[in-house]
Order: C-alpha cells, then structure tokens, then sequence
C-alpha cells in the first residue's frame, strides 16, 4: 500500500511545481508593469530607460511626440502616467524647436497618481497641458517644475481655437488633424467626470504663469510625509492665475469648459451641463498667488468655478505686499458656497489697489471667517470690493446668505471700497462690514438689500473716517429689517448717510451714528428709516446725528405705525470747546417723524444746543393722526443761545406721565412749540 502513495506523491508535485511556474507568469509580468510608470500609447512619444540621479532620484526623459507642422504645438499620448515619490517625469525637447504648448494625454484608464517631480526641459516658458478623464492624485511628496502654465484635466478632449479636438481616446483620423492652434476649450462627454484630488502636495509654478485644475469633483487635503508629518496642500503661482473648474453631468452631446482669452468665451465657463461639481479646500489648505518683496508684480487672480464651493479652515491669497503694483481679484461662482473654521480670503495690497472679491452663488454663508479686500498702506489707490450677489452675477439676488461671526472688510489706510450683500434672505451674526479709510480719504458704501427679510444681530457696521468724510450705509429689504445689538458707524469730517428701507422696520438696542466732526467744514450726516408698515425702536436704540458746526437730520417714515420705547434720537450741535466751559455756536440739526400713529414712551427727541449765544436749537417735527407720549421728551432748548422749533400735527396728542416738550433757552431766545391738533391727557 505505500509503495502506490509514494508514486502519486512522485507524480504530484511535478504538477504542482509547473502550476508554480504557471501562476508566477503573469505576476512577473505584473512586477514589470509595476516599475514601468510611464508608458507610450502613440503620437511617437518615447519614455526613456530610467535614470539614476546621484541624490537618488529616477528620471523618466519623455522625447518625441508628435508636433503638427514644426510649429509651436506637442502632442504626446500616454498608455499610464504616474510619478512615484523620488521619480522625475521630464518632458525633453529633443528637437530644440520652439515650443508654446506640449499637450499630452493619458489613455489607459488608470488613475495618474503623482508624488514625484513632473518638469520640462528645454522648452522655455512652454505651457503643459495633461488630460486623464480618469483624473489625477497629487501626493505630498509632488511637484512641478514647468516654464509655462501648468494645466491637469480630466477632460475627454481638448479643443483647439481652430476647432480641432485632442481626444483623450486615440483616433488616427482625429489625430491626423491635429494642429498648431491654441488651446480654447476642455470638453467633457461622460456622466462622472474623473476627480482631482490635492493631497498636502505643494505645487509651485514661475512666476508671472498659472495652475489650472479643470475636472469632476475637486478636493484639496492635507497628505501625510515618510517621517510622519502632516502636511497641508497649497497651490501657488505668484503673480499668476490660478483656475479651479469642477463639472458634473454633461447634457446630451457633452459640455465645455471656455479658456479665458480663448476668444471664445469671456473665462474659464462651463457650458452645457446639466450638473457641477464640488470644490473642497480642507485642512489648512492655500490657494495663493500673491506676490511678495522682493518680487515685483501684480498679485494674480483666482477663479473659482463649481456646483458647490466649500473652504474650511483654509485661505485664498491674491496679495500684493511688493510695494509695485496691485493685488489680485478672487471670482467664486457656484449654486452654493460655504465658509468655515478660520477661513480666509485676502486681496491685500501694501502700494496699489487691493483686489475684488466677488461671490456669486444661489446660497452663501460663512461661519468665523474673513474676507479681507483692503487693508492698504498709506499712499495706495482704493481698496477692493467685497461683493455677495446671485448665480447670475451683477445687480442678481442669492436665494440666501448667512453670516456669522466673521468680518468683510474692504478697509483702506486711503479710500475704502464698497460692500455689497444682495439676496433674497440675509441673516448676519456677531459679524462686522467695514469700509473704513484712513487720512482724509472718503469711506465705502456698505449695502444690503434682501427681497425677502434682513436680520442683523449683535454685528457692527463701519464706513467711518478718521479726517475724510464717512460713507454710506445702505439697508433695504423687501418683507421686514430687523437690527438687534447692532452698531452702524458712519462717523467722519462729514457724518454719512444710513438708510433703511422696508415694509416693517425694528431697531433692538443698537446704535446708529452719522456724527460729523467739522474739522474741515463737514456736517453730521444723515438718518433716514422708512417703513410702509411699523417702524419700531426699542431697548436702549440711539440714533445719532450729532456734529459741528451743527446737527444733522433724521428722518422717520414709520407707515402705519411709529413707536419707540426707551430709546433716544439726537441730532444736535456738538461743543467746539469745552475749555473753561463747553461752548458751541452751531446749531441744532433736523428730526423729522412721520407716521398715521405715534408712540413715544420713555423716549427723548432733541436737537438742543448748549452754550454760545449765537447757537440755535434745531427744527423737530412730528406729524401724525394720532400721537402718544409717555415718560418722554421732545426738545429743541439752548443754554445761551436760540431755543429751536419744535412742531407737532397730530389729530389727537395723548401727554401721559411727566413727558415734556420744551424748546425753550435758559439765557437766550425761546423757540417755538407749535401744536395742531386736540391735546388730551
């Protein structure tokens, strides 16, 4: 019985040796795959053996390609690209021709994974365009060293101005024509464009050219180093553009993304989808392309093109601190744009004008951020602007934007920018606007206008100036404007303007002040609310319009209805000195109400003066069917000086509790109190 069993084990394991050999076929030719990265799929691309550096590094020389005509265009096809950590892909000219564009593309199907070094040689200032509709990820390790532009896409083709497509598929007829032209479009055929993802790499190119991520969902991430360390990613093109385009689903027949200046489309737009994507920038992640001393320069600009736009705790950098020139614009437009966690936008300039940071999106918020379009140092022109608008760009409405405790400031040590927020509902928390000058310089306007509500909570408002005049204020809404624990400043030389609009106005504990300095003959500004329904003031409102020489004006249109309780209106003369005594010979300013009925309780009116005999108090008038005052006080009185005006039409004057009106002077000339109507207790 043994000797049987020992000849089947003889038999045996010849046949199981030979399966042995069998399986390790295909994992040998697996392996050689494996330390093959790059590899051609036509075009007469060539790869060359690799090449060991004496730091360590593989060099992979990519020669050849195909190049229409001798002229400025170089088209290589790839069967996979990929760049392992301490590999080089390095895009040789081995012909010395001049060289504007090398365009290659991967065919494969596979993923490019890069973690090593993509540069050329020999091609001056030539920019790189690679299309994988696989997509592309970048590692921590990776980088690129390029004369030109450098553009990753994960496009099916692209088309140049002369409407010659590069298709990602290999097509001798397509490639046949292939020609010289620019670059004017990345068209997109299937439902899921491949994904580009960022992970801590930190990609720089030279100065003065650009980067440029045109694909499905993009996401930059911090990456992990060999020794551990965290790593968060950045893309950076000083005084460069940098474009960030994520497309969804295309319509039937495919959809484009235009190249800016292409002469087909005014930037890079995405034309003929029915979806976009998203762009996520994570983890500490820098969009940035400034410029800094000792460059000199512009700072570039940012476009920022997607379904959704998502920064957290992350930063945007078109500055410019080279002391040469301005900085750059920052255009994000998607259907819904989010910022949180310590984000930042900043279009800093130290010596020209700061750039604009535009949104436009059908959903806007942002949570402990800063958007920062100023900021200059003395000398320089404007600040930029800060603009929140609808999807479809100027003068266009979001659905809604919400606010919360962070900052918009177009600020300015010289004139200030503007501020515009337009939506259909805006809410704004423990947030401060700021168009604020320095020197003699005017501040910005700060507007708001919502079709539907507009609720500003514990938020501060400034387009003040220290010696300039102070700028305007403008909020409007279409259903009801609510202030709570809010303060509006438009203090300068010259107090601005704040105007509020809106069926049904409330003022909760908040403070609004147009003073006016004088010091260079400017007045106190003005104050206008008006409201169809109710205007309302409650909890310790102040509105002020105070200055010298003399006082501003408010004015109150409450529709229906006006009540204000515990609250003070002022708009009076200011002392020019108080040395002994404070003295001021201008006069009082204008208050004027308007409403069918008035409720004032606990509330004062005045545009009194006090002291030089030359003062007048100024001009109150209130004008209502029916009108009650409670434990309040309407004066126009003067120390020295003239007593003011003080006229009230009302068909019905209810007088409860010690309220007084008085428009008299302690050692001048009384005023007037003029009252036309029935005065009942």
């Amino acid at each position: 019985m043994k000797k049987p069993h020992r000849e089947h084990d003889r038999f045996i394991r010849p046949l199981i040796f030979g399966l042995s050999l069998f399986l390790a076929i295909p994992c040998s030719f697996s392996l050689a795959q494996a330390v093959t990265p790059i590899t051609s799929s036509g075009l007469n691309t060539q790869i060359g053996a690799p090449t060991i550096l004496p730091g360590g590094q593989t060099v992979y020389d990519i020669t050849g390609g195909t190049r229409p005509g001798n002229g400025p265009n170089l088209f290589h096809s790839f069967g996979d690209f990929n760049v392992p950590n301490h590999n080089i892909a390095n895009f040789l000219n081995d012909s010395g021709l001049a060289t504007s564009n090398i365009l290659g593309r991967v065919t494969g199907g596979n993923i490019s994974n890069i973690f090593g070094t993509i540069q050329t040689t020999g091609f001056g200032n030539a920019n790189l365009f690679l299309m994988n509709p696989a997509g592309f990820l970048f590692g921590p390790t990776a980088t690129v060293n390029v004369g030109g532009m450098m553009t990753f896409t994960s496009a099916n083709y692209l088309k140049l101005v002369d409407g010659v497509r590069f298709n990602a598929i290999p097509n001798a007829s397509a490639d046949a024509l292939l020609s010289a032209a620019p670059v004017a479009a990345f068209g997109f055929l299937g439902s899921n464009p491949g994904a580009i993802t960022v992970q801590g790499s930190q990609l720089t190119v030279a100065e003065g050219t650009g980067i440029s991520l045109v694909g499905g969902n993009i996401t930059m991430q911090s990456g992990t180093l060999d020794n551990g360390t965290v790593q968060s990613a950045q893309l950076s093109a000083p005084s460069g553009q940098i474009n960030l385009v994520s497309v969804g689903k295309p319509s039937k027949g495919g959809g484009e993304v235009v190249v800016a200046g292409s002469g087909a489309g005014p930037g890079f737009t995405p034309t003929g989808f029915r979806s976009l994507g998203t762009i996520n920038l994570t983890q500490g992640s820098t969009v940035d392309s400034s410029v800094s001393f000792p460059q000199q320069g512009t700072g570039g600009d940012v476009v920022i093109r997607g379904g959704q736009f998502v920064m957290d705790n992350s930063s945007i950098k078109t500055a410019n601190d080279s002391f040469f020139g301005p900085s750059g614009n920052v255009v994000v437009t998607a259907d819904q744009i989010a910022l949180s966690n310590g984000s930042q936008i900043d279009t800093f300039a130290v010596n020209g004008a700061g750039g604009n940071i535009t949104f436009n999106a059908n959903t806007f918020s942002a949570t402990d951020s800063a958007i920062l379009a100023g900021l200059s140092f003395p000398g320089a022109p404007p600040s930029g602007d800060v603009t929140i608008q609808g999807l479809q760009g100027s003068g266009t409405n979001a659905h809604a934007v919400a606010i919360t405790n962070s900052q918009l400031r177009s600020d300015s040590d010289m004139v200030a920018g503007a501020i515009t927020i337009r939506g259909d509902n805006i809410v704004l928390q423990q947030t401060t606007l700021s168009a604020s000058p320095g020197e003699s310089s005017p501040g910005g306007p700060i507007t708001l206008v919502s079709r539907g509500g507009l609720n500003i909570q514990d938020s501060n408002f400034s387009t003040e100036s220290d010696f300039g005049n102070a700028g305007t204020v403008t909020l409007q809404a279409g259903t009801s404007l609510n202030l709570t624990g809010t303060i509006i400043n438009a203090i300068g030389n010259a107090g601005g303007s704040v105007t509020m609009v809106a069926p049904t106005i409330s003022l909760r504990g908040s403070t609004v002040d147009v003073t006016g300095f004088g010091f260079f003959g400017g007045f106190a500004g003005t104050i206008s609310l008006t409201g169809k329904n109710a205007v309302s003031l409650t909890n310790g409102t102040i509105l002020t319009a105070n200055g010298f020489p003399g006082g501003g004006t408010i004015q109150i249109n409450g529709g229906a209805l006006f009540t204000s309780q515990q609250s003070t209106i002022s708009a009076q003369a200011l002392p020019i000195s108080c040395v002994p005594a404070c003295v001021s010979n201008g006069n009082g300013g204008t208050i004027q109400v308007e409403a069918n009925k008035v409720g004032l309780t606990d509330t004062q009116l005045t545009t009194s003066v006090s002291g030089g005999p030359q003062s007048v108090g100024g001009t109150i008038t209130l004008d209502a069917k029916n009108t009650t005052l409670t434990n309040s006080q309407i004066l126009s009185t003067a120390t020295e000086g003239h007593g003011g005006a003080i006229n009230i039409t009302s068909h019905v004057l209810h007088q409860h509790a010690i309220s007084v009106i008085d428009a008299s002077s302690q050692s001048g000339t009384d005023g007037t109190v003029t009252i036309n109507g029935i005065i009942q207790p």
